[in-house]
């Protein structure tokens, strides 16, 4: 139950212990949905992300380091205008909602005392982190401004008055008496019990609902009139055992794992309706939350971001692909230069019998095999050597243009492989600094210009890397792969040695991946191995029999002129391996 009303109440219990009294020392925005606060108190730092996210807000402390980009958001600005140096005085969550509010204090550029709460409101596609102003309950501003023409009920803009998301749910604390809860759960004959408490009852969440008729022994997909008194009764007294537990703090943090090591659930309670699950107990929220929300977090933004790059990348792939094909109809007509050779010979061959006033020359054309007749455009305007001479000029023309022609089709086409590479490099991103490095890369060959709003203070320019990744076989032996052109490029010409061997798919975009030869012999299952890495890094991943050629790295060379990472190589042999996730899958495991 993910950021339900009892784990909103447990982080801000768990703040309310960690950063009470702290003052702010640093605010960034990495993400525009996002915030870190950095609080210093009692002779410790402590880190707090806040996230509007549309499906995954939150807030918790955080260990993680992230990119800030060099010019800071205005909110950001404003943040920090208002909030630097001041004290964080209180932490309040109304009505259990999903929403926590940081009230905070300090002086004014007047230097008078002043208070302003940042709002964060936890609500899917609604969340928003809001600065008001406590002297008279404005917006100053959000994080996400929300005009009229978003939102007809309830607008977020500086200068307006701040007001709660509208809710008709009861405060499941203003509801302990048995009569008023079955007044409150008798709002609707079609509901089921599950639905029921969630719309009636902020704070619950379709978990919890479950929990809670899983503990009175009933189906929560049952209707609610539909019980008899004694089960009403029964659900009723799990309802208040909840919330006597909320009262008195006993929550845990507790993750819910599948077989497959993915998480089903989190909870601030132990649930008995996932018994069957593995539990995963937590020292503290913040730590679930972050091992929960991070991995799932990044990778939604890894989709956006991809998709975003790739949309970009493809569209200039294909003007490229449209390029070389026009460039290669243009060879086809220059390639017929030729015939404006022979025309002119068989004018040469033939100008006895020819007058200054003829159309065209019919003639036998002596270089075809067959000798056919032909038949050859004349201007009358001209003598029949100016005629030749004409042709004669047309070829040499043709001629010149045929070879840059040729010149610019080997460009083209490297570039198409080039963009080839990089839309893999894309597509098998697995993380947000892979992609990061060939957004990099691409704004450094060019096809790219740099947002300086997204430069990475620390890099200078530089491509920041992530990490070539590194095997090791069961023996011993070391593997390297490129993730992107600019790694390629690395562990090819810097890593490996010139007796070490290189793999690459055939005739498809993919990674360079190298095998430490050392002393001894290669058995066949290490060379297997090193191919099954080459072909999953690569176009091929979700083939059977991939071609995976290898040869030793003294015989791969980079292509004159061509971008980062594209080589030509030779002395090869061919090995046909098919992917194995599973193989694959364990040497991500023993990775040194």
């Amino acid at each position: 139950m993910p950021l339900d009303g009892s784990m909103v109440l447990a982080l801000k219990t768990e703040l309310e212990r960690e950063i009470l009294n702290h003052r702010i020392d640093k605010i960034h925005q990495p993400e525009s949905d996002e915030l870190i606060i950095i609080t210093r108190g009692q002779g410790q730092n402590k880190k707090i992300l806040l996230s509007a996210h549309s499906k995954f807000p939150r807030i918790h402390l955080t260990t993680l380091s992230k990119i800030n980009p060099t010019t800071p958001p205005m909110f950001c600005m404003l943040l920090r205008k208002h909030l630097i140096g001041n004290r964080v005085i209180k932490i309040h969550q109304p009505s259990l909602e999903r929403i926590i509010e940081l009230e905070i204090e300090g002086a004014d550029e007047l230097n008078q005392l002043s208070k302003k709460r940042l709002i964060i409101e936890m609500m899917g596609k609604h969340s928003n982190i809001i600065l008001v102003d406590d002297q008279n309950n404005s917006i100053m501003d959000s994080i996400k401004r929300v005009p009229v023409h978003i939102s007809r009920k309830r607008q977020i803009l500086p200068g307006l008055p701040y007001q709660y998301p509208p809710s008709d749910k009861h405060n499941p604390f203003e509801v302990i008496d048995f009569e008023e809860w079955l007044h409150a759960m008798h709002s609707s004959d079609e509901r089921s019990i599950e639905k029921d408490f969630l719309t009636t009852f902020a704070g619950i969440s379709p978990s919890l609902a479950k929990e809670l008729c899983y503990q009175s022994s009933l189906d929560s997909n049952q209707l609610f009139n539909t019980l008899l008194n004694e089960e009403k009764e029964v659900l009723y007294h799990s309802y208040i055992n909840w919330l006597k537990l909320l009262h008195q703090k006993e929550l845990t943090p507790i993750a819910y794992q599948e077989e497959s090591y993915h998480y089903r659930d989190i909870s601030a309670l132990s649930m008995e309706h996932f018994k069957s699950l593995h539990r995963i107990v937590f020292d503290n929220f913040s730590q679930m939350l972050e091992k929960y929300y991070h991995l799932k977090d990044e990778h939604q933004r890894l989709h956006q971001k991809s998709q975003d790059l790739r949309k970009n990348m493809t569209i200039k792939r294909n003007r490229t692909a449209q390029r070389l094909q026009n460039l290669n109809n243009d060879l086809s007509k220059a390639r017929k230069a030729s015939e404006d050779k022979i025309k002119a010979d068989l004018i040469m061959a033939n100008m006895h019998q020819l007058r200054q006033d003829q159309e065209f020359l019919e003639t036998c054309n002596y270089f075809d095999e067959n000798q056919t007749s032909i038949k050859i455009l004349l201007n009358k305007s001209k003598t029949p050597a100016q005629n030749a001479q004409s042709y004669y000029k047309r070829y040499q023309k043709s001629k010149k243009a045929n070879i840059e022609i040729q010149r610019q089709i080997t460009k083209t086409r490297q570039e198409l492989d080039y963009l080839d590479q990089v839309l893999l490099f894309i597509e098998q991103a697995e993380t947000l600094q892979d992609l990061e490095e060939v957004r990099q890369e691409l704004i450094k060959s060019g096809y790219m210009k740099r947002k300086t709003s997204h430069k990475n203070t620390r890099s200078s320019g530089k491509i920041q890397e992530s990490g070539i990744l590194h095997f090791q076989t069961e023996e011993g032996r070391d593997l390297y792969v490129g993730k992107n052109n600019y790694q390629n490029e690395k562990v090819t010409f810097s890593i490996a040695g010139k007796n070490d061997l290189w793999f690459h798919v055939k005739d498809f975009p993919g990674s360079h991946v190298i095998l430490k030869s050392g002393q001894n012999e290669l058995p066949n299952e290490v060379l297997e191995i090193a191919a099954m890495l080459a072909a999953y890094y690569s176009k091929g991943r979700m083939g059977q029999n991939v071609a995976v050629d290898y040869t030793k790295c003294r015989h791969v060379r980079k292509q004159r002129g061509a971008q980062p990472g594209m080589v030509i190589y030779d002395h090869h042999q061919t090995l046909y391996v098919t992917p194995d996730e599973s193989i694959i899958g364990q040497l991500k495991k023993q990775r040194p």
